[in-house]
């Protein structure tokens, strides 16, 4: 039986694997959203392999919390650039902050671990 930490892991993993390929590999509605913000496209290839790694790294044990917060510190930047500067539509912005506080709140004991 499937529980709803994988469910959730398994949802977020195609979510950020989507994001990041897409933005990896140019697609163009990526491409205009990094013209619009104006600092060029280079930061397009960093967020597409920070969300690519952090997905991967989601099903690495003992560094699920990290991939968390990774991805959610990502999300909250990215949404921070398109309210700034793009627009919307960002509510799968908050959609996938949601998912990545539930996974850095079910494995807080890894950064428990870390500060004792």
């Amino acid at each position: 039986m499937i529980n709803a930490i994988t469910l959730l892991k398994t949802a977020l993993t195609v979510a950020f694997l989507y994001f990041g390929i897409r933005k990896l590999i140019g697609y163009h509605v990526d491409i205009g959203i990094y013209e619009a913000i104006g600092f060029g496209q280079f930061p397009r290839y960093i967020t597409g392999s920070v969300e690519v790694l952090g997905a991967i790294l989601l099903w690495v044990r003992g560094a699920e919390g990290f991939a968390g917060m990774l991805l959610l510190t990502t999300i909250c930047i990215g949404l921070s650039a398109l309210l700034i500067w793009v627009g919307p539509p960002y509510w799968h912005m908050f959609v996938l902050i949601a998912g990545t506080s539930s996974v850095v709140w079910i494995y807080r004991d890894q950064f428990q671990r870390l500060i004792r």
